[in-house]
Formats: C-alpha cells, sequence, structure tokens
C-alpha cells in the first residue's frame, strides 16, 4: 500500500514538472490614438432653384449686369393749381340749381342779332327757327330736335300755304352742318382754375360776376356770370378787331320739362 501511494506521488510530481509554466497576466495597453478631424464640409450658400422651361418653350435667356436698363429717370408733377372758394362755388351753382336753360342767342356770328331761340335740359336741345318769311317752301320746318337729329313743322301759320302743308312733317338734319354755338353750359366747363374774379356788376336787370382769364389760344376771355344760377350772360374772347362776342339774352331757368324736347313729327 505505501507503495502505491508513493508511485501516485511520484507520477503527480512528474506530470506537474512537465506542465508549462502559466504566463504572467499582461497588464492592458490602452493605445492612445491621434484625434481624427471631422469631414470637411463645403459651405454651400442657398440658391433658389431654377425654374424649369415650360414645354415647347425656351428658357429665358439671362440679362447681363452691364446690359439691365436702367431705372426711370423721376418725374416730377406740378402740384395742380387749386380754384378760389368764392370761383368753385359759383361754377357749383350751374349744376346744383339749374336743371333747364331757354334763352335767344346772338353776337358776332349772327350780325348781332337775336333770331333763333334755344332750350336746353341736360343733353336734350330745342332750336326755334326764327323765320320772317311767312311764305311756306317746301321741305320747311320750324323746330329742330338737335339731340334726334329730326327737323318740324309745327307752327300751322308757317307750315301751311295754299299749296304746301308741311305740319307734322318729319325731316333728317345735319346736326354737324347746323353749327350749334356752345351752350353756357359749356362756357362755364371751360373756366379755369386761375381765373380772376374782378367783381359784381349788373347785366340785363340780374346780379352778375366779372371774371377774366387767359384761355388755351392765349386769348383773353372776359364773361360776366349770373350769381344765381351760375352760367354766363355774355363773353367776349379776343381783343381789337379779333374780338368775338357771344350773348345769351332773355333767359328763363328752370322752366323745361322732359317731354318739352320729344319730336311731335317723330
Amino acid at each position: 500500500m505505501k507503495r502505491i501511494l508513493a508511485f501516485v506521488t511520484i507520477l503527480l510530481l512528474a506530470l506537474v514538472a512537465c506542465s508549462p509554466a502559466a504566463e504572467p497576466e499582461k497588464e492592458a495597453v490602452v493605445e492612445e490614438k491621434a484625434p481624427v478631424a471631422p469631414p470637411k464640409v463645403e459651405e454651400t450658400v442657398d440658391r433658389a432653384p431654377e425654374p424649369e422651361p415650360e414645354v415647347g418653350r425656351q428658357p429665358p435667356a439671362r440679362v447681363p449686369p452691364s446690359e439691365k436698363m436702367a431705372p426711370p429717370e423721376k418725374v416730377t408733377v406740378e402740384p395742380k393749381e387749386e380754384m378760389s372758394p368764392q370761383l368753385k362755388s359759383l361754377l357749383e351753382r350751374s349744376e346744383g340749381k339749374l336743371s333747364s336753360l331757354q334763352y335767344l342767342y346772338g353776337g358776332t356770328e349772327t350780325g348781332n342779332l337775336f333770331l333763333d331761340t334755344f332750350y336746353v335740359k341736360g343733353d336734350k336741345m330745342k332750336i326755334k327757327k326764327y323765320d320772317e318769311s311767312y311764305y311756306v317752301r317746301e321741305n320747311y320746318y320750324d323746330n329742330i330736335y338737335v339731340h334726334l337729329s329730326i327737323g318740324c313743322c309745327e307752327e300751322q301759320s308757317r307750315c301751311v300755304s295754299h299749296n304746301v302743308d308741311n305740319t307734322g312733317e318729319s325731316f333728317d338734319v345735319d346736326v354737324d352742318a347746323l353749327n350749334v354755338p356752345k351752350t353756357p353750359y359749356q362756357w362755364m366747363k371751360e373756366i379755369p382754375p386761375n381765373a380772376e374774379i374782378v367783381g359784381p356788376q349788373t347785366f340785363n336787370q340780374r346780379s352778375v360776376t366779372y371774371l377774366k382769364y387767359t384761355d388755351s389760344d392765349g386769348r383773353e376771355v372776359q364773361m360776366w356770370v349770373d350769381d344765381t344760377y351760375g352760367v354766363p350772360h355774355k363773353i367776349i374772347v379776343g381783343e381789337g378787331d379779333s374780338q368775338s362776342r357771344y350773348q345769351f339774352n332773355d333767359m328763363l331757368f328752370n322752366g323745361l320739362r322732359d317731354n318739352d324736347f320729344d319730336a311731335p313729327c317723330a
């Protein structure tokens, strides 16, 4: 028994001697690595995406900076001249107080004779012709409805003779050939803001305002305007031998109705 134990012991010792020696544990070494630079990012500029050309159309050509148009020159606008309160009030009377007008017209154009009678209401006009001859002629008419381009023979004493009767007959009238004189309304529209008010006067027993101005042709215009209804009774244009006079006598205000302009022969 002792021999067996001794043999086992020797055998164990031999095995231990033959086994390789265990290597000592090595300390962990942490290698220090150089810092890695972040990847370089190229700087970009935000730009609006180029518009895609429409199908079938060429993209617009870019204009070089040297060929771009210069900005337009600044235009100076002269301030508009304001009308005096007195003149403005005078002109507004023809719109606020006057609805119709009747008058005899005369002056330089008529040899200073006042023959035809004019009736005006808005855009309607009637002219009653003066005719001192009572002999009834063919195609004669005594009233013209300018807005209708119609002439009518209305007064029986002037429309009927022993062989002609034009009563109620209608005749076409060439209004452009009539050379209808400007109405008082139209004269008022031409007065400029810088017209000079000279002062109050009296004309045909009515209170008027006398004013002056220079028209677009450089001529002096003198005008006598009714203080109540704001329309002129008399106008003188120019000076000396080139002077022209326009006058409206026997004025009647606001006495006409719309049916006064209905042509009975139409």
